[in-house]
């Protein structure tokens, strides 16, 4: 090993240089604290046996100067003194000294201190190298989840819809890169629209990997197989399964072995005949608000997706009618949390939306973050944030006619 001894009397200098050549070390000399650190910006040096009293800069100097600087490894240092005073052995352990030496210096206490020496830092080397190979395999990591992240958010819908005179905004806020809520707005078809918010339990790449798988199975597009849609044998034409029915088929499909399940609202609107149909499974309750802004509670809760087979889910039916609004959120939303680890809860959900009456969708939903943002009042969301808000835009002369295809717009 490569040792930089410090010594300003050259007699002592050549004795102890020797001394440490015979322990089988190389050795760099320097005459005070000084030149000592000009060698240390020339050679990677670990180990360095100093003098305390020098010229120029003394051992003490030394050590803090060394333990203030930017060095890619760490030196250890032993400070060779004749000082015994206890005041002053505690100013070396401050100044950055990890063991002494007491002058005169005997040779086999000398041997025993640099072995300790070397098995300090050769415990920091391998500290070191598996810091290194930690943070290596952490940016691998970071680096696919930055990836899965940004494959997840393109399976939202754009921010800004419209379909069959329903207009569409919503807030979706991940507690960490990826999440296991989603969302989806969509026609489909005879003059329906259909819609779901859903929690997956738990948190990260499981959570995540099944809301993904939930994104796909749900996609509107889809036709044979599709939880959503069933073959109309008479007319030869897929047609939208009522919400409970679909949920049912849902829960037939997801039963896992590791207990995980998800909570979900999914809805159907009828344009014909104003009717809005929900199903609801362990997911917070949808507001309704009516044009004059008077908000209901819709559903008594259900059973999440994927606990239990063969479980019924009830079916709410409601009428609506022109300027009426839906709001779906997710229990990230009412289990934000504050400093004092209090919950933003329901009741403060309904009376931000009840205060929101009159105001433009966007801003209803531009207006969210903030508040909740002041509400957690620095502290990070413990779990995803996903809202959804529907506006029934239609004018009274409606009626149940075509298919128009969806209106979409990104930001």
């Amino acid at each position: 090993m490569k040792i930089l001894l410090v010594e300003d009397d050259p007699a002592a200098s050549r004795l102890y240089a020797r001394l440490l050549s015979g322990f089988g070390h190389e050795v760099l000399s320097a005459g005070d604290g000084e030149d000592a650190w000009n060698l240390l910006q020339i050679h990677e040096i670990s180990l360095v046996v100093t003098d305390w009293m020098m010229p120029n800069l003394s051992g003490l100097d030394l050590c803090r100067r060394i333990r203030s600087a930017n060095l890619d490894h760490y030196v250890y240092v032993i400070l060779c003194t004749a000082k015994s005073d206890k005041a002053e052995l505690v100013e070396g352990m401050e100044a950055g000294a990890d063991d002494f030496l007491s002058k005169p210096i005997a040779a086999a206490e000398f041997r025993v201190r640099i072995r300790a020496g070397e098995r300090i830092l050769t415990l920091e080397r391998g500290l070191a190298e598996r810091n290194r190979q930690l943070a290596t395999a952490y940016k691998l990591i970071e680096e696919d989840l930055q990836s899965a992240a940004w494959m997840q958010s393109n399976l939202l819908p754009a921010r800004i819809l419209s379909a069959e005179g329903i207009a569409c905004r919503w807030y979706f806020r991940p507690s960490s890169y990826i999440a296991g809520d989603t969302l989806n707005f969509f026609p489909l078809g005879g003059g329906k629209v259909g819609f779901y918010v859903l929690d997956v339990s738990g948190h990260g790449v499981p959570a995540a990997m099944l809301s993904v798988t939930l994104s796909m199975v749900l996609a509107p597009a889809a036709t044979f197989g599709s939880p959503l849609k069933r073959l109309n044998s008479a007319t030869g034409e897929f047609e939208a399964m009522d919400p409970d029915e679909a949920i049912r088929e849902l829960n037939r499909r997801f039963q896992t072995t590791d207990d995980r399940y998800f909570t979900m609202i999914y809805g159907v609107v009828d344009t014909g005949s104003r009717r809005l149909k929900l199903g609801q499974a362990g997911h917070p309750n949808p507001l309704l608000m009516t044009a004059d802004g008077k908000v209901s509670v819709l559903g008594t809760g259900g059973m999440p997706v994927g606990l239990w087979p063969d479980i019924d889910f009830d079916l709410i039916d409601v009428s609506f009618g022109p300027g009426d609004r839906l709001f779906l959120y997710s229990d990230g939303v009412s289990e934000c949390a504050n400093s004092r680890d209090n919950m933003y809860g329901d009741d403060r959900v309904m009376k931000y939306f009840e205060s929101s009456a009159g105001k433009p969708l966007d801003d209803v939903i531009g207006g969210l973050e903030p508040d909740l943002d002041a509400w957690r009042d620095g502290r990070d969301f413990r779990d995803d944030v996903s809202v959804m808000a529907l506006e029934f835009t239609m004018s009274a002369e409606l009626s149940d006619s075509t298919d128009r295809p969806m209106k979409e717009e990104r930001t």
